[in-house]
């Protein structure tokens, strides 16, 4: 009998266990009996409540919805379904963007805001020359109404404009405040109510406010302020609080423009005071806006203007002749131009320095003597006429003129045989008279608006001509008379044939006669001179459909009253011109009577407005 003891462990046999009395095993993802079919049953049931489901997460529609747990779990114990518990969290999400939509939707009010500070961010950029904007083309300069207004005084001298107001001197001392007439405006009645009568026609001459002439006393000080000669030069301030006028007596007076009271009358110039021009912007020197003065003592002074008082700031040397024009280019910074010595300058008045641009070609057929007149094209360019008529643009970064136009006005005509020889045989007179020439006709005024490519330009041929700057501003480009009915096409390519063609004489039988309707020869009909005169000063400003002026600080813009005319605002350029029978420094070239022949209609004194239109408002 063997037993466990006297059996070998190479006989013995193992007993296995029953499986169903077996503990589970210990592997990693191994169960027990049924284990793998039930881990199977358990993903199918996850992907069947998958699929049922909707593409909106329950998580994301509870926090969208504001719904906490306890919110929720008590709603789905009351009998809602999976899918009605859903579409209630989607209403809520759906109400809860609609009203954050309505809380920051537009408002009227925040956009005419927008609009508001967009338009004076705008005219900031135009006041420190950052915008450039390319109108000429788009403005009817031949078609442009016109009208003349005078009083009763004397060659007028200067003009300035600070809308609706001008401001005019004269060789007699006298200063004038006119209010220009608001082309396309209504008068409304005194007390609102509708008028049955016909409207009355509109006013186009300007109306005359004020009248100063010669000396006046200031009755809180009681001493006398005013003019003793001839007035030279005037010009207004950007926020329309000071007009300042210099004369041959060596002042320089500061006027209030409300009343025409002299305020400051200065004496440091020793000689004529004969250019003068304000800064568009208030000076970082001073707390004033920012005034240059150019003088027949081949200086320029600046100043300073403002309501606590007056102020002398510096002087600049530099010019070796009398100082006719100046004109400010940016803050602190003007352009001059020096007569004969032939040269225009640019001043850096902070950094007391100065750049010289010399005129005159050698190979132009009339030579420069005289650089009289100067305008600015800000930020870098600017524009300069002289007494042989040619127009010239320059850049401050080169030292001769980028672009030249010769003769901008034409010549003059030869007089009669009779008053150049005092021969009686006229084959006699004609020899003695044959190497005359005829001479150039000055640029005697010239002006810009600045931010534009617009220059305008004046002599004594009757007319006021508008030039165009190219868009590259390399070339002046001839836009033909303002209000002399020109029919020019305009060829950006063939600048110089349009000038040829608005310069072109009839016939050779009457040379004293220019076309400016560009036809050929002998097919044009004579046209009457629109302006009759001398034009001694151009101002103009750009007429705007919204209320800040281009000329006004837009910060001290000011509403309209209920007085002013009422109406929609006209769009365009307004030009005023100040003329005379004679040249405002001499009697270089006179229109006046003559003893022999009696009163002369060649030339009158006074001043005329333009209004120039868009050619997209001119009526059909």
């Amino acid at each position: 009998m063997s037993s466990f003891f006297t059996v070998p462990a190479s006989q013995r046999k193992r007993k296995r266990e029953d499986r169903a009395g077996a503990p589970a095993t210990k592997k990693r993802g191994v169960d027990s009996d049924g284990g793998a079919k039930a881990r199977g049953g358990s993903k199918k049931k996850d992907r069947d409540q998958s699929d049922s489901g909707s593409d909106i997460d329950e998580d994301e529609l509870s926090a969208a919805s504001g719904l906490s747990d306890d919110e929720s779990g008590s709603e789905s114990d009351d009998g809602e379904t999976a899918a009605d518990r859903r579409l209630k969290l989607a209403e809520r999400y759906l109400e809860n963007v609609r009203d954050e939509v309505d809380d920051f939707g537009f408002d009227a009010a925040e956009i005419d805001r927008d609009l508001i500070a967009e338009r004076l961010k705008e005219d900031v950029d135009e006041f420190k020359g950052r915008t450039y904007r390319h109108i000429a083309s788009e403005l009817a300069f031949s078609t442009a109404p016109h009208t003349f207004f005078r009083a009763d005084t004397q060659t007028t001298t200067s003009i300035a404009v600070h809308a609706p107001y001008v401001y005019t001197v004269s060789k007699d001392r006298t200063l004038i405040k006119w209010e220009l007439a608001t082309p396309g405006s209504t008068t409304p009645t005194t007390n609102g109510e509708t008028s049955k009568r016909p409207p009355r026609p509109q006013r186009r001459k300007p109306k005359q406010v004020r009248f100063v002439r010669g000396m006046r006393k200031v009755a809180e000080t009681g001493e006398e302020h005013g003019h003793t000669k001839n007035i030279l030069s005037v010009a207004v301030s950007p926020s329309g609080k000071f007009v300042v006028t210099g004369g041959e007596d060596h002042k320089l007076i500061i006027w209030d423009t409300e009343t025409l009271t002299p305020l400051k009358t200065f004496t440091q110039h020793r000689d004529a005071v004969c250019g003068l021009a304000f800064a568009r912007q208030i000076s970082t020197m001073s707390s004033g806006e920012q005034l240059f003065s150019g003088s027949y003592d081949r200086t320029i002074k600046t100043w300073s203007l403002s309501t606590s008082g007056h102020a002398y700031v510096e002087t600049l040397f530099g010019h070796q002749d009398h100082v006719p024009a100046v004109a400010a280019m940016a803050l602190d910074e003007c352009v001059s131009a020096g007569a004969r010595d032939r040269t225009a300058r640019l001043w850096k008045v902070v950094e007391e320095s100065q750049l010289i641009f010399r005129g005159g070609s050698k190979s132009a057929s009339y030579q420069e003597n005289n650089i009289d007149c100067i305008a600015p094209l800000p930020p870098n360019h600017f524009i300069t006429g002289s007494d042989s008529g040619a127009l010239s643009l320059w850049s401050v970064h080169k030292k001769k003129p980028v672009y030249t136009i010769q003769l901008a006005h034409g010549l003059d005509p030869l007089p009669p045989l009779d008053e150049l020889s005092s021969e009686v045989d006229q084959t006699v007179a004609a020899a003695n008279s044959r190497h005359l020439r005829r001479t150039p006709r000055w640029i005697t005024a010239l002006a810009t608006v600045p931010g534009t490519d617009i220059v305008l330009s004046g002599s004594w041929d009757g007319f006021i001509r508008a030039w165009k700057i190219s868009e590259d501003k390399k070339a002046i480009i001839p836009l033909g008379p303002v209000g002399g009915g020109s029919t020019i096409p305009l060829t950006p390519d063939t600048p110089s044939a349009q000038l040829k063609q608005t310069l072109e004489f009839d016939t050779p039988t009457s040379p004293d006669r220019m076309a400016v309707d560009g036809a050929p020869d002998g097919t044009s009909e004579d046209a009457e001179p629109v302006v009759k005169g001398v034009i001694n000063g151009i101002a103009v400003f750009e007429r705007r459909a919204d209320t800040a002026k281009p000329n006004q600080i837009p910060s001290e813009s000011k509403p309209k009253s209920k007085s002013q005319p009422s109406g929609p605002e006209p769009r365009g350029l307004c030009i005023v011109a100040a003329v005379g029978k004679e040249h405002r420094t001499g009697r270089f070239k006179c229109f006046a009577n003559n003893f022999h022949e009696g009163t002369s209609s060649d030339g009158r004194n006074g001043a005329v407005v333009f209004e120039v239109p868009y050619i997209s408002d001119k009526p059909n």
